[in-house]
């Protein structure tokens, strides 16, 4: 009678497990876990590029009026060696909607600013060619501050080959020296 009944319910097993998995808890991520950043790795090869999303807008308070901030944003942008194409007075924007460069920006190894990947022979920001976008925008908060919303997005492609850019990530560097150029300028 026991072989019979596991004869039986043996082809069962799968079933109920199969059942039992579709109703457990997935369980969520604890509190503080580090994200996992998706990579492409090439076969034969020990090299990755890294993945990962835009940060968004980048948000700062600052104790002057939109006014004062917007006279010396012109100034602040050529110190960081931005070139600015995009001055709306308006509604307070002002930067580069996107322009192609090689290598460094001003002074500065691109390889600083941003993360695209590496390879044996070193960081690729440094060898490709990079499409930015750096924009900031002057808004009011009260009547004596402001907030400022920039914006930085990179995408690079190699040189070599003939395909489509892929995105990089900020390490935060540019927005910190552009944020601490329009504090000296307004400290003048």
């Amino acid at each position: 009678m026991h072989s019979i009944a596991c004869n039986i319910l043996r082809p069962l097993i799968p079933l109920v497990l199969l059942t039992a998995g579709a109703c457990a808890s997935s369980g969520t991520a604890a509190v503080g876990a580090a994200p996992v950043m998706p990579s492409i790795g090439m076969a034969g090869s020990n090299d990755r590029l890294n993945i990962s999303a835009g940060s968004g807008p980048n948000l700062n308070a600052l104790d002057a009026t939109p006014d004062a901030i917007w006279r010396v944003l012109p100034a602040a942008f050529d110190s960081v060696g931005v070139p600015v194409t995009r001055l709306d007075a308006a509604g307070k924007v002002i930067g580069n909607n996107g322009f192609k460069i090689r290598q460094r920006l001003g002074k500065v190894a691109l390889s600083r600013y941003i993360d695209c990947g590496e390879t044996q022979i070193g960081p690729n920001a440094d060898s490709y060619e990079v499409y930015l976008t750096v924009l900031v925008q002057v808004r009011p908060v009260g009547t004596t501050s402001s907030s400022l919303v920039t914006t930085f997005e990179a995408s690079a492609r190699p040189i070599a080959f003939s395909q489509a850019y892929s995105r990089c990530s900020s390490r935060g560097s540019l927005e910190t020296k552009l944020l601490a150029a329009i504090k000296a300028q307004l400290t003048r």
